[in-house]
């Protein structure tokens, strides 16, 4: 095969990759459509387009602090949720201990009243019924014991869910540091490789005017520096992401 058929059968697939690419796009604009309908019937307007700016143009922290405070979590719905239950156990608890005692109140300077505060007309009897409300709890003791026993496992449980749900909080606040700043150090480095794309595309270019080289190598050096531009579009997108992650895992709040 000759150098110019050659040439000429590389650039039918170059165009033939650019093809492929448009037809790409065309899928994309599609499901940016079907987006744009969805979030107009969302918002309760007719479907249509949605009027937005640039990725370059929207504007996030540059800088986001590495050390969370745990007090942070608490605003989370299911930090919260978890706490109200371990609350309410630890009261059920309480409640089923103070079953072993009897609720009598004694005071050596009122007399003889009962819990209302009435003086007692036959403290004989009322002692005997006294007696009876002492002893009770020691008859039902099993009983109480059992009930103590479930609330204890409940107050456990509460708090061994309480503890979970605070280190998968704390995962999740710590994957979207991660994400974001991992984003940001291959946005730096591919601003690099873009800028070393760029140069070398240019030599290219020169060098074809002189004859060293063919137009093939232009559009192989243009291909480089478009996924290297998409690379970056996608970290760019991944670096908001992980703001907003961040923001969510945080329970609605970043400071």
């Amino acid at each position: 095969m000759k150098v110019g058929q050659a040439n000429s059968t590389d650039v039918r697939q170059a165009e033939a990759s650019r093809l492929s690419t448009e037809t790409s796009l065309q899928d994309l604009l599609q499901q940016t459509h079907e987006l744009e309908n969805s979030l107009s019937t969302l918002i309760g307007r007719t479907p249509g387009n949605i009027e937005r700016g640039k990725l370059d143009q929207q504007t996030f922290p540059q800088e986001l602090s590495v050390g969370v405070p745990l007090s942070l979590l608490a605003t989370r719905p299911d930090v919260r949720s978890a706490e109200a239950s371990l609350e309410q156990a630890f009261y059920a608890t309480h409640v089923a201990r103070s079953a072993f005692y009897p609720s009598i109140t004694l005071s050596g300077t009122a007399g003889w009243t009962n819990s209302g505060g009435s003086s007692i007309v036959n403290p004989g009897a009322w002692l005997l019924q006294a007696i009876g409300s002492l002893v009770q709890p020691l008859f039902n003791r099993g009983a109480n014991r059992a009930n103590l026993k479930i609330a204890q496992a409940q107050q456990e449980e509460a708090l061994t869910t309480y503890r979970q749900t605070l280190l998968d909080a704390g995962g999740e606040v710590n994957n979207a540091l991660t994400q974001w700043q991992t984003a940001r150090k291959k946005i730096e480095l591919e601003n690099e490789q873009i800028d070393q794309l760029q140069s070398t595309l240019r030599s290219t270019e020169l060098l074809m005017q002189h004859g060293t080289v063919n137009y093939l190598e232009i559009l192989v050096a243009r291909r480089s520096l478009l996924s290297a531009r998409l690379n970056l579009v996608a970290d760019r997108y991944a670096e908001i992401e992980g703001v907003i992650n961040l923001y969510h895992a945080l329970g609605g709040g970043v400071s």
